[in-house]
């Protein structure tokens, strides 16, 4: 490894720590990855694919810097229907809920990449191969934060630059955790996080409004607003998004 790489390997780890409650990565970290990829573009999504939604879109193209909170779904229809018609629909729609690091010609030749509909018509960027490097990390049921490098001309990533962003993803990922907790606790009242505290502990519905001096039925509408303000669906998912847990490390009873 050269000191130039080190450097620039060490550049991103210190910029993952650079926190704006206001993005999902700071820029001086995207921009660290995009030189360490030798990408022409990045981006980092938040991808629904349970929805065929992005819930945002943050990029460096072509030089320039866009953020993007709630993206049209009308803008991504047609990807999706592309995507749905392929016979293999990964790392679009991922097998397995997990972190991975991946190239879509990991599962495909680059003659069918170059041939598939969704990337003649949404994907590529100019004359030559458009390549991609994924990283996709669970964010919820059937989400997933997606940073996706693009290089539109020379050679495919390779397995160095995979390790690289492979070496990253704590980093990324704690980055983005860190900046969505503070995100998260600005859309809170006081109320909510401390009824969301209790649930994270294992109280039921029952015990929460009674510690709290509520009905039952004021607890479920305090939850059912908690998780419209979260995007969320569930208790895990709520209490995942709010206090950082992984969702297997979640146990507790529905009521």
């Amino acid at each position: 490894m050269s000191g130039r790489h080190a450097r620039t390997l060490r550049d991103g780890v210190d910029y993952s720590r650079v926190m704006d409650s206001q993005l999902p990565l700071s820029w001086e970290l995207l921009e660290s990855l995009r030189t360490l990829l030798g990408c022409d573009h990045i981006m980092i999504e938040g991808c629904d694919y349970g929805q065929q939604a992005s819930y945002f879109s943050q990029r460096i193209w072509a030089g320039e810097t866009s953020l993007v909170n709630e993206v049209d779904k009308a803008e991504k229809a047609r990807f999706w229907q592309l995507v749905l018609r392929s016979l293999d629909v990964e790392p679009f729609i991922p097998a397995r809920n997990e972190s991975l690091v991946a190239r879509p010609t990991d599962f495909r030749s680059l003659h069918d990449w170059r041939n598939m509909p969704v990337y003649t018509e949404c994907l590529r960027q100019g004359p030559g191969t458009t390549y991609e490097l994924f990283l996709q990390i669970p964010d919820g049921y059937r989400r997933q934060l997606r940073l996706i490098g693009f290089r539109e001309s020379g050679r495919d990533f390779n397995e160095r630059e995979r390790f690289d962003l492979e070496l990253l993803t704590p980093h990324i990922e704690g980055s983005y955790r860190r900046g969505e907790r503070q995100r998260v606790l600005l859309e809170l009242t006081p109320r909510q996080y401390s009824l969301l505290r209790r649930v994270s502990e294992g109280w039921t519905n029952q015990q929460i409004a009674r510690r709290m001096g509520l009905a039952e039925g004021t607890v479920r509408t305090h939850l059912n607003n908690i998780y419209a303000r979260l995007g969320v669906g569930s208790r895990t998912e709520a209490v995942t998004r709010v206090f950082g847990l992984s969702q297997h490390e979640i146990s507790f009873p529905s009521r």
